[in-house]
């Protein structure tokens, strides 16, 4: 396309850009600005909710990043596939702007500040749309769909909290016991026979549905970004649950074993406190590991180990051997 082309084109979509730029100032005020939404008692803004949560610690924490991460995916993906894409808008945004609104409405009439916060991903998709067209839409949507992992998800865990809770009292009670430690499991708590360290339960921070969220968002983005088939990337989504339970086991048995040795304090005290970042390392590390398995092309590897030539060695003859010695 010609510099005039493009000038022609940039004149035709000017209420398109207009409309943009009013809708980005709603968008500030909506979101930013406008106190729809309440933390307890005290009246906030959608990021001034999601702010608020995650300053919690690190339970939350993540949600921090979570939106500059998007933003660089947004860009690296621009660049790569989208620099000399030229804009089709369609108006097909303008519905899915208006499902955005829909759902903005009905989180703030009802109280629920993470229908809210849905909306927001929901608009940005709806932008895209709108201004880019479908090209841009296809291109974009992991991005739109990253952003989910920004808004807490707290309200499943008095439903799956619970469950994970047992199970892993459960797991890590049976490997306990398999290392030759008189343990026995009381509901949640993990008990020793010969009061060798004091209960352990299994709260709810340590049922391992908060590291599952990160670890679920880690592994997407790590899967999207490094798998070439949509298989291996849900392969690697689908085990961040695994990764995060096996991993918080591991935790909790270690806990007890530290108790077991050195005695409640030190367990409780100290090695708790550190034994989470511990636990979430190696479960990146297993990530890469079933990465680095995925990404192998087994079909070449057997091949070759089919079809390899070996060289024979086949004797001189004299009149060669002869040719060799001579300098």
């Amino acid at each position: 396309m010609s510099v005039g082309q493009q000038k022609k084109s940039l004149m035709m979509d000017a209420p398109r850009i207009v409309l943009l730029v009013v809708v980005s100032a709603l968008v500030v005020y909506v979101y930013g600005i406008s106190k729809a939404c309440a933390l307890g008692v005290v009246p906030t803004s959608v990021m001034g909710w999601l702010f608020a949560y995650w300053g919690r610690g690190g339970e939350y924490a993540h949600g921090y990043v979570v939106p500059i991460i998007a933003a660089g995916l947004f860009v690296w993906l621009w660049r790569r596939q989208l620099v000399n894409q030229e804009f089709q808008p369609t108006n097909w945004g303008l519905a899915a702007i208006f499902v955005a609104a829909t759902i903005y409405w009905i989180g703030v009439r009802g109280a629920n500040p993470r229908l809210a916060a849905l909306s927001l991903v929901v608009l940005v998709f709806g932008l895209i749309l709108y201004v880019g067209g479908w090209r841009w839409a296809v291109v974009l949507w992991f991005p739109c769909v990253f952003l989910v992992f920004m808004i807490p998800l707290n309200f499943l865990e008095p439903y799956i909290s619970f469950p994970l809770r047992m199970f892993v009292a459960n797991i890590s009670t049976g490997l306990l016991r398999l290392l030759g430690l008189d343990v026995y499991q009381n509901g949640t708590g993990i008990l020793s026979q010969s009061r060798r360290f004091a209960a352990l339960d299994v709260a709810d921070p340590c049922s391992g549905i908060r590291s599952l969220v990160a670890l679920m968002a880690l592994t997407s983005l790590y899967g999207y970004v490094t798998m070439d088939r949509a298989w291996k990337k849900w392969i690697l989504f689908i085990s961040s649950i695994p990764l995060a339970v096996l991993g918080n086991v591991a935790r909790i048995t270690t806990v007890a074993l530290v108790a077991q040795g050195f005695g409640s304090d030190w367990a409780m005290k100290i090695y708790h406190d550190y034994s989470g970042y511990i636990v979430f390392s190696l479960a990146i590390v297993s990530m890469v590991i079933l990465g680095v398995v995925l990404s192998l092309r087994y079909n070449e590897i057997v091949h070759r180990w089919m079809h390899e030539e070996v060289s024979r060695s086949l004797p001189k003859s004299r009149k060669q051997q002869h040719k060799s010695v001579k300098v």
